[in-house]
């Protein structure tokens, strides 16, 4: 066995017990952490490859899941940043969806799975900036640039203004799950209807309220904390209620 074979078998055996340990360490803290006690048998399926797609389920906190599981949305408009495993449940919840995604690869991988229901899922690319809008910052709601950084100097304003094209109070439900998250929210809140919800899927990272906190006044917030799917993370799902 040459020198390079071994590394590899070494290596892959050495992620597959850096992988297990991280299971067995987030499963005991959600078995510690009482209120989430209950999600572990569904966290442990969704650990599984390609559970998203399948099962369906957004990619929300669970509480946040039940939290809509008791919604009606059999015939809602719903519009969202980010595709995946949450086009697939809103078409099986029988609503109607638009949803834009950024990544070519991952749009060629859903679109062949968005066989039933009413689906405008669109392929919406970032675009190379000119260097003097580098100065922006990713939470100036205004900017519409992304804080990853395999994206710095993109822009997303188109990606970001697909909702402009529908009328005030068009959707029962927009998901920001996507890209450039604090401009999203800011062109969102007005299409959402009176009695409907903003969904901000990791609402816990300041920067995306930073600057919004005055478009969200009119909502009332309910968070959802703790485990997901397919994570080793904490994190926070917020769901905005707009008043009626």
């Amino acid at each position: 066995m040459s020198d390079q074979v071994m590394q590899s078998a070494m290596y892959r055996r050495f992620r597959r017990g850096y992988l297990f340990l991280r299971y067995i360490v987030f499963a005991g803290s959600i078995i510690c952490l009482g209120s989430q006690r209950k999600h572990l048998l569904k966290w442990i399926r969704s650990v599984t490859p390609g559970y998203l797609l399948r099962a369906p389920s957004p990619w929300l906190t669970f509480d946040a899941i039940s939290y809509l599981e008791d919604q009606p949305l059999a015939g809602k408009k719903i519009f969202e940043y980010g595709s995946g495993g949450s086009t697939l449940y809103w078409l099986s919840r029988n609503a109607e969806c638009v949803s834009i995604e950024h990544d070519r690869r991952w749009y060629e991988t859903l679109r062949p799975l968005l066989t039933r229901g009413t689906v405008d899922c669109r392929l919406v690319m970032p675009r190379p900036l000119p260097g003097d809008a580098l100065l922006s910052e990713p939470d100036d709601p205004a900017s519409c640039l992304s804080s990853d950084e395999r994206y710095h100097g993109y822009s997303f304003e188109e990606y970001v203004s697909q909702i402009d094209e529908f009328p005030p109070e068009h959707f029962d439900l927009v998901l920001i799950d996507g890209r450039a998250r604090a401009s999203c929210i800011r062109r969102a809140v007005s299409k959402v209807r009176p009695g409907g919800m903003l969904v901000v899927d990791n609402s816990e990272r300041p920067d995306y309220f930073r600057r919004t906190g005055e478009d969200l006044k009119g909502f009332q917030k309910h968070s959802f904390p703790g485990a997901s799917p397919s994570t080793f993370i904490w994190t926070r799902t917020d769901v905005f209620v707009k008043d009626v």
